[in-house]
């Protein structure tokens, strides 16, 4: 991909971004309009309408792509492919707390290729491209140096979802027993923001959808990080995923040991 159709690419993104912040705030303080989907997690008018604009913005700007979205796609199984996520974090976003987040990327024949992710509430910017590094607000980006021992692993907080592979008691107990602090919080985005920026290390994600991962693989990797399935393996972004292990790269073979180990086995 040459310089001149990446920066096109890029403003398109940013420039997104931008809107949905903009759609985000516009409806915080509205009646959300809160409908439950059929894993019984929350959509809200405003994660609907970030993602139709979207869909509506590369039909008129890049008709020769797609896009994957969490509530509406067009045209995804074509080779470049915009995966959105029009509200991560969506409890966040309806009980008002800073943890929800736009996400974005452009992927082609299943690679991650431009990534933003964008949090209205702090006016926090983050970008990535392959093989450019990783900026919030235009300054770069780095993971930590942490290993395992004093790591700082985030995991989520919203009891509507299954329990993460960390959040067992015996996993719990081994990774604080060794060193190590856990923290809960919500937001698959906002908590890979964390470790692309070196405030966190690593957490586990077990579920398959590609739009919680896509722009947060990029993005961590770009900042020194490493981003695989549960199991360690690389894998498409353009379809379901087998979950995902974030880290600072230093501590990926404990967690996926702990996946391993205290995998969640019921529905």
């Amino acid at each position: 991909m040459d310089d001149k159709t990446l920066e096109s690419l890029r403003e398109f993104a940013v420039s997104m971004a931008h809107e949905a912040g903009d759609i985000m705030r516009k409806f915080s303080d509205m009646d959300h309009q809160v409908e439950r989907k059929l894993d019984n997690s929350p959509v809200t008018i405003a994660d609907k309408t970030i993602n139709s604009r979207l869909i509506e913005r590369v039909k008129q700007e890049f008709p020769e792509h797609g896009v994957l979205g969490e509530e509406e796609s067009y045209e995804s199984g074509r080779s470049s492919l915009w995966v959105c996520d029009p509200i991560d974090g969506t409890v966040s976003f309806i009980l008002h707390t800073p943890q929800s987040m736009f996400s974005l990327a452009f992927v082609v024949d299943g690679e991650v290729q431009l990534a933003v992710t964008y949090n209205p509430w702090t006016d926090e910017l983050f970008e990535g491209a392959k093989g450019k590094g990783a900026t919030k607000n235009g300054k770069p980006i780095h993971v930590s140096d942490r290993k395992w021992g004093e790591a700082i692993i985030v995991s989520t907080s919203d009891p509507v979802h299954k329990p993460y592979p960390t959040d067992s008691p015996e996993a719990t107990f081994k990774i604080r027993s060794e060193g190590n602090k856990l923290f809960h919080l919500a937001g698959c985005v906002f908590k890979g923001m964390m470790i692309a920026q070196g405030h966190g290390d690593g957490y586990t994600f077990p579920y398959f959808t590609a739009h919680d991962i896509a722009a947060t693989k990029l993005i961590v990797e770009e900042a020194g990080g490493k981003v695989s399935s549960l199991s360690g393996k690389e894998q498409r972004y353009d379809k379901n995923i087998d979950g995902a292990i974030v880290s600072n790269g230093l501590i990926h073979d404990e967690l996926i040991k702990i996946t391993s180990d205290y995998a969640y086995s019921g529905d």
